[in-house]
């Protein structure tokens, strides 16, 4: 009987110990989530980073300009004696955008 008595206290302690390595290895991963949400939101308050989501949303910075890009083979019907003659920066912004009328 006393016999009994010891394996089922040890399959006790052995199951309490299982447990109590699934709650550090719970613990472990909630810590690691943590860290990783902390730096990523660390990484949010950056000047780099809000810059960056700004210009997504297509705002520009002081002394900053837009200019586009068009790739081979497309036209956007601007001719290149419209940009190099002498016509002011928004004249040349509007034709681009709106075209000649």
């Amino acid at each position: 009987m006393l016999a009994a008595a010891f394996v089922s206290i040890t399959v006790q302690a052995n199951a309490i110990a299982r447990e109590i390595a699934g709650y550090h290895a719970d613990i472990a991963a909630a810590q690691a989530e943590r860290a990783a949400r902390t730096a990523h939101i660390a990484e949010q308050q950056t000047p780099d980073y809000v810059r960056e989501k700004a210009r997504d949303y297509g705002y520009i910075g002081p002394n900053e300009s837009l200019i586009a890009v068009e790739r081979s083979g497309q036209t956007s019907g601007l001719s290149a004696q419209a940009v190099s003659s002498s016509v002011s920066r928004i004249a040349r912004w509007v034709t681009f955008f709106f075209g000649t009328r």
